[in-house]
């Protein structure tokens, strides 16, 4: 099937999907899982297909729309993520922030890593100043009594 490689506004690209596709891709967008909005667009049988940065541009709008009604992200915060490696069930010797550059922008990413090198997230930071999940992942590092690596400089310039 081939795709339109020509940009199609987002209001433009809502207003051709049925309104079932509108609903579904909506409750997509609220419990915040994106691809999976841009996919229904996608297998909506519109022709010519749009491409998949039309998709994500009609995601991006109405995540702004739906906004008040997003499910809220996980809590960030030092306490919840210790507890939250605490229930692992395993010794966590590390934590790694790492960068993950995605359709959306840098995602920063905090991992904990057992002793056999297996990796669990822990949480996700989008479009953040350095500092403070820096912070946060310093402090967990020092209640668990692991090692803090990362992030490494092939994300965003440091502020």
């Amino acid at each position: 099937m081939a795709h339109d490689d020509r940009y199609l506004a987002p209001h433009a690209l809502w207003a051709a999907l049925p309104w079932e596709v509108r609903e579904r891709m909506d409750a997509h967008v609220v419990r915040r899982r994106r691809l999976m909005a841009a996919r229904e667009v996608l297998d909506a049988g519109l022709l010519p297909r749009p491409g998949l940065y039309a998709c994500l541009d009609l995601v991006h709008v109405r995540e702004e729309i739906l906004a008040d009604r997003l499910v809220p992200l996980p809590d960030r915060d030092a306490d919840t993520l210790t507890e939250r490696a605490a229930a692992l069930g395993r010794p966590v010797v590390a934590l790694e922030l790492e960068w993950d550059g995605d359709s959306w922008g840098w995602i920063l990413g905090l991992d904990a890593v057992g002793g056999a090198g297996e990796r669990a997230p822990l949480a996700r930071w989008q479009e953040t100043a350095w500092d403070g999940p820096l912070a946060v992942a310093a402090e967990v590092a020092g209640r668990l009594g692991a090692e803090l690596r990362g992030p490494g400089e092939d994300g965003p310039d440091r502020p």
